[in-house]
């Protein structure tokens, strides 16, 4: 069986439901980090290639080769230098992973549902994005009982194949935040990619476009793409703009791609929401939500509130067909 991967462009090789061997083994005939070959020479053309499994790594030994893998991805993040790539094996990790340098690569080892690299701290955020450019994150899941699951600070990032789960914690803040840092404006998580994700179980919101922090910001996101992820089990709004940035901010998001996702709560109160809790005026917020499928009955200005705003509306289904998008704008 095989599959493609959206950021390569290459055929991805899925692996049997066999057991997996050691790291130094074999698993029908591939190694245990059936990626790396794939995908360093498109990610990582000038880093050093990272290797941890929690369950057979050890933090002592070298983490350069499958059979001198380390144990925590903090120990290969202390390692790592920019353009650096991290393999991850399958397993359960329970860090608050921190990113600070340029253009990591963090990468689970084995593509397919269950077999992806948990990342579950027992409190706090699962990875934090900390004024770091060119972040990528493929194959991860993500878990967290009392925060943000995932706040990104940086430019240019992209996340794919990757699970956001609040795993029905009520007390999770966000799914996802994309908030730019407080200390610099060159840092506004903008140009980045989310595809091809699961937003899962939060019991908050699940993505958060936020404002950094004035004086040295004040703004939000620009230009973020997000695309055929699903949203489901969400406790409030699906998409969100919020302004938790102090001081006089300007606008929570603009020029915004949501495109080809699927919002899958039947007849939920509210799917989006930009014009509730944003930065400076509705009309600061601008985008285009297009080719989306909501499982509604009907939309309305509360299931996607837009109006006021620079947010365009167009080739959206509910559950009834394609939506006239009259009046939502």
């Amino acid at each position: 069986m095989g599959g493609y991967n959206n950021i390569t462009g290459a055929a991805l090789r899925r692996p049997t439901a066999s057991a997996l061997t050691p790291l130094t083994g074999q698993q029908d005939g591939g190694s245990l980090f059936p990626v790396a070959q794939m995908l360093l020479p498109t990610l990582n053309p000038f880093g050093n290639l990272w290797y941890v499994w929690a369950e057979e790594g050890n933090d002592g030994l070298n983490g350069l080769a499958p059979g001198s893998a380390l144990a925590s991805i903090g120990e290969a993040l202390d390692r790592a230098a920019a353009r650096d790539m991290i393999l991850i094996g399958p397993g359960t990790y329970n860090e608050n992973v921190v990113v600070t340098k340029d253009y990591i690569s963090l990468i689970g080892a084995v593509a397919p549902g269950y077999a992806k690299p948990d990342i579950v701290p027992d409190a706090g955020k699962a990875l934090y994005v900390q004024a770091a450019q060119g972040i990528i994150g493929i194959h991860l899941r993500l878990s967290s009982a009392d925060d943000d699951v995932l706040l990104n600070e940086g430019n240019g990032f992209v996340f794919a194949d990757c699970v956001f789960d609040g795993d029905g914690q009520s007390a999770t803040e966000g799914l996802v935040r994309l908030k730019g840092n407080a200390d610099d404006d060159s840092y506004t998580a903008s140009e980045g990619v989310i595809e091809d994700c699961l937003f899962r179980g939060s019991g908050g919101v699940g993505l958060i476009f936020d404002t950094g922090d004035a004086p040295w910001n004040g703004v939000g996101c620009t230009d973020d793409v997000i695309r055929r992820c699903s949203f489901i089990g969400n406790t409030e709004v699906d998409i969100v703009t919020q302004d938790s940035g102090s001081g006089a901010t300007t606008y929570s998001v603009q020029r915004a791609l949501i495109e080809g996702n699927f919002f899958r709560d039947k007849n939920k109160t509210c799917y989006i929401d930009f014009t509730t809790a944003n930065a400076g005026a509705a009309s600061d917020q601008t985008g285009a939500i297009m080719g989306n499928t909501f499982a509604a009955d009907a939309i309305n200005t509360t299931r996607v509130a837009m109006v006021g705003t620079g947010f365009t509306f167009g080739g959206n289904f509910s559950n009834l067909g394609v939506v006239d998008g009259t009046g939502l704008d």
